[in-house]
């Protein structure tokens, strides 16, 4: 479904564009509410001789890096036009290809497309006789956790479907390393063929480490 971003009052929303859009990483869309830009703003201040602007209600903590300075990065944006840095020509044009993708393959079959093979992508690992990591009712389309089995390897398990097959499924984070997967089935890869390929392979090696 569609992030209806007005309607659920949410004030910033970014996203990593080589996730469901497909694009090569590097850059990431956003979108700022009115309430946020108002915020942003009011957290300019001039000090040790850097341009802020005053603001009238009081002190308010101010960015005091240029990383990731959105108030720096809307005036680019704005008809200041004030350089915060220089973007990359190639990923804006990437950036764009994306999304004429997407609006041409329309919205709500790519979300179908998504739903589609995150539902096989689960299925078929059930069907290898392996355990699903959280519950349905919260689990993502795009990405789906397994539970290494015992008494196997998870990196060789991983290191085999690179170096044999040419896929690659994630590791994890935290206290779940060592215990998940996380196999991915997003963008140009939420596609049945794609999982179906996984799903193979991931069987082959497993059934050759058993």
């Amino acid at each position: 479904m569609p992030v209806r971003t007005d309607e659920w009052e949410i004030d910033v929303i970014s996203a990593g564009l080589q996730k469901c859009m497909g694009g090569p990483p590097g850059s990431a869309p956003i979108t700022i509410s009115d309430r946020a830009a108002d915020f942003i703003f009011s957290r300019r201040k001039v000090e040790s001789g850097i341009r802020r602007d005053d603001i009238s209600d009081g002190p308010r903590p101010f960015i005091r890096s240029n990383y990731f300075d959105l108030s720096m990065v809307m005036d680019y944006w704005s008809e200041k036009r004030l350089n915060h840095h220089t973007e990359a020509t190639s990923m804006l044009y990437a950036a764009r290809e994306c999304a004429r993708l997407a609006l041409e393959e329309g919205l709500e079959k790519r979300f179908e497309r998504h739903v589609a093979a995150g539902k096989a992508m689960s299925e078929g690992l059930r069907a290898l006789g392996l355990t699903l990591y959280g519950q349905d009712a919260y689990r993502m389309s795009n990405v789906t956790g397994v539970y290494i089995p015992e008494g196997i390897d998870g990196e060789r398990v991983r290191a085999r479907m690179r170096d044999e097959y040419q896929i690659e499924i994630g590791t994890a984070f935290g206290p779940l390393v060592g215990k998940i997967w996380r196999l991915g089935a997003m963008g140009y890869n939420a596609e049945l063929h794609k999982v179906r390929l996984t799903l193979a392979a991931l069987k082959a090696v497993l059934d050759s480490e058993r």
